[in-house]
């Protein structure tokens, strides 16, 4: 097989595929929009009119109803994974936007990653191709201006979807891209609600079970024994679940906070409220609370499930449960405990001597979690000597990495020489084949000299170039990583555990037992990593003493 062809095989295309919501042509009938469709076609079309693509493998990535904005798309995630793999030689789309609408994070993509990751980029309709432009040319400095004019559409475009959905929401039509548990989308009338009869009972039932005299748990656990579908079970039921089909289904049942969100409900009612949160700027993805003064409220938007009579009289019963203060917690493992067994969060019981138990029994007894306590002062003292352990650990498998930096600075120090020198070797013979052509243009030379001195330099320049990268390679296995396992070295000797401190150095906490417990931390893969390589170079060193 020629080697073109074998290469042509090994070759892996990544085509993205992106539609905002905002660009609509989604409904619940439809697996995909239209203009996905549209720009796959598009973009298969491209690949089948170059003969350089003929026998490439063609994977497929497709973002359906997300902001350009938003990097942490699900498909671009596993996209750039593969990319970070070496798994992806080129990524054809159908133009930039479609790949993101921040210029920065794209212009990093374009300017840095890819090139360094030898992943060629195609935007179709920019004109745009990274074999053809060199960081700093004309064609990069005309698609980073194009970057920044899609960037500031995309916040106008916010802007205006925001200032629209306002309007839409002061008239009583619904703005919300799903109907509200208890409630479906009118066909053919997406700002229409129609009541869900099925699911309204349920809200119905959840009401006058609290006002006879359950609490919000008894309700959770009688409809988990009874296995009624849950809101999230019933969004998934009408196919509508495109956004959670990641949710464990055998770990979403009816819990306190599920009933307790019901009762809060007030557009239960029929009232259509709009505006809670804000985004603290157009493009962030982080939004911010609203005083209830300032919500948009409409009495007799749509059908109401229960009378106000009804809510008013729930709400009273419901004060005395609400304990405690709102906002974020200053307790030191906030968000941080879970369940070993169920891997849900634990509760925190406040008393002179707090404790976490895990509660999944009371709402599913089939799960049979144990009901072990563990004291809140004695998982300090664990997590804290386990801090300690953990810096110990880390601070000798650094020093010993240090050790060995020395040694491969001076490696690629060599590396580097050897590869200015490839560098200039090939600046060589492109000035020989500058000169061939300029010989062959004044006639000192014939065309097919000319061509026999240009395919001798191409080769000579293809070989220095497959030099040149093997020799980056070795340079970046050698390179001594910057570590952001470093962060744990200040405390080796540390006495106290602070809110800030568990934050920094820990994802989570399981508990399996009183006296068992698991701690994921944060930088654990490069912790491994890490003390694996010393304990390899010291057993190397060993065998050779």
């Amino acid at each position: 097989m020629p080697e073109v062809l074998q290469q042509m095989l090994n070759y892996v295309i990544a085509i993205y595929i992106r539609l905002s919501a905002e660009d609509g042509d989604l409904s619940d009938e439809k697996s995909e929009s239209n203009s996905v469709v549209n720009q796959r076609a598009y973009i298969r079309r491209f690949i089948e009119l170059r003969p350089e693509f003929a026998e490439a493998q063609i994977l497929e990535f497709c973002d359906d109803g997300y902001s350009g904005t938003n990097m942490e798309r699900p498909a671009v995630r596993r996209l750039l994974e593969q990319v970070r793999q070496r798994k992806i030689n080129c990524i054809i789309v159908k133009d930039m936007s479609r790949f993101g609408r921040d210029y920065i994070v794209v212009g990093d993509y374009l300017e840095q990653i890819f090139p360094f990751l030898d992943v060629r980029f195609i935007a179709i309709n920019d004109s745009y191709d990274s074999k053809d432009h060199k960081y700093g040319s004309a064609g990069l400095i005309d698609v980073s201006f194009r970057n920044v004019i899609y960037d500031l559409y995309s916040k106008d475009l916010s802007e205006k979807v925001r200032s629209t959905k306002k309007q839409l929401a002061e008239k009583g039509y619904c703005v919300a891209p799903y109907a509200f548990f208890g409630y479906q989308k009118a066909p053919g009338n997406k700002h229409t609600l129609l009541v869900d009869e099925d699911a309204a009972a349920v809200v119905r039932r959840v009401f006058d079970l609290f006002i006879s005299g359950l609490s919000t748990t008894e309700i959770a656990r009688k409809f988990n024994a009874e296995g009624v579908l849950t809101p999230l079970q019933r969004k998934r039921l009408q196919a509508v679940s495109r956004k959670w089909n990641c949710v464990d289904q055998n770990k979403n049942y009816w819990t306190s906070s599920i009933v307790r969100k019901i009762l809060d409900d007030e557009r239960y009612t029929g009232k259509a409220i709009y505006g809670k949160t804000t985004r603290k700027k157009v493009g962030s993805s982080r939004v911010k609370a609203v005083t209830e003064d300032q919500w948009t409220v409409v009495d007799g938007a749509f059908p109401a499930i229960i009378t106000q009579e009804i809510f008013d009289t729930a709400k009273s019963l419901g004060r005395s449960f609400h304990l405690g203060t709102t906002g974020k917690s200053a307790r030191i493992f906030y968000r941080k405990i879970r369940c070993g067994h169920c891997g849900l969060a634990m509760e925190r019981l406040q008393s002179s001597h707090p404790c976490y138990v895990c509660r999944t029994d009371r709402y599913k007894p089939d799960i049979g979690c144990p009901q072990d306590r563990i004291g809140e002062k004695e998982l300090e003292q664990a997590v804290l000597v386990s801090i300690r352990t953990m810096a110990q650990l880390v601070r000798g498998a650094v020093q010993a990495k240090q050790r060995q930096s020395a040694k491969d600075t001076r490696y690629n120090q060599r590396l580097d020489r050897q590869i200015k020198a490839h560098q200039n070797s090939i600046q060589m013979r492109q000035q020989e084949k500058m000169a061939a052509f300029e010989d062959m243009v004044s006639g000192k030379v014939s065309a097919e000299d000319y061509q026999h001195k240009r395919g001798q330099c191409e080769k000579h320049i293809q070989r220095l170039e497959i030099k040149i990268k093997e020799l980056e390679d070795a340079k970046r296995q050698a390179k001594v990583e910057e570590l952001s396992a470093d962060s744990i070295l200040p405390y080796t000797n540390v006495r106290t555990l602070t809110r800030e401190l568990v934050d920094l150095l820990i994802q989570n906490i399981y508990i399996y037992s009183s006296t068992s417990i698991e701690i994921v931390w944060k930088c654990g893969d490069e912790y491994q990593r890490l003390l694996a390589d010393t304990t390899k170079k010291e057993a190397a060193e060993h065998e050779q003493g």
